[in-house]
């Protein structure tokens, strides 16, 4: 979910502007009110946001939903994130979120976890073929989740507040 640059771009203008409506939103990062309230529920059904009526307005802030147990530290990292660095460089934690968005690359990445894995063995460890692993592999290392070297593969976490918290969550195994 946090791979769209557009919800980052969202992201940070709640950070700044809470409590706006969605058309209010949408403007300031360029969609219409349709697409900027999609990826307000989109976001919100990952437990980053809250929403209210006021009166004929849907307004969003950023507050993490006690009951999604990954919500409230990946919310931490976006804000310090943030916080941290410049608007030019949101979409580093789209290549970040990219890394680990999809169920087989977050089961590699577990298991380079374990330690460093010959490149040819681990197919058969992941139970992936070839060709996927060598894609999802490519993801993982454009995220900084994953090194080669000497045809040997292994697990790493790039020095950013996303990326510490993703590995953190899927260490933990709260994480999908």
């Amino acid at each position: 979910m946090l791979a769209g640059h557009t919800r980052i771009r969202l992201l940070r203008e709640l950070s700044s502007h809470a409590g706006e409506g969605v058309s209010a939103l949408g403007r300031r990062v360029g969609i219409g009110h349709a697409a900027a309230s999609q990826e307000l529920r989109r976001i919100q059904s990952r437990g980053l946001l809250q929403s209210e009526r006021q009166g004929t307005l849907q307004v969003y802030r950023l507050a993490a939903d006690p009951q999604v147990s990954s919500a409230a530290p990946l919310l931490k990292a976006i804000r310090t994130a943030l916080e941290q660095f410049p608007p030019e460089r949101d979409m580093e934690m789209c290549v970040i979120a990219a890394g680990l968005a999809h169920e087989r690359r977050i089961r590699i990445f577990r298991f380079l976890l374990g330690g460093p894995c010959a490149l040819r063995d681990l197919p058969f460890a992941v139970h992936i073929p070839a060709h996927p692993l060598q894609v999802h592999l490519s993801t993982l290392q454009a995220g900084g989740f994953a090194a080669k070297v000497n045809n040997r593969v292994s697990a790493t976490v790039p020095n950013h507040p996303l990326a510490r918290a993703l590995a953190k969550l899927i260490q933990q195994g709260a994480a999908r």
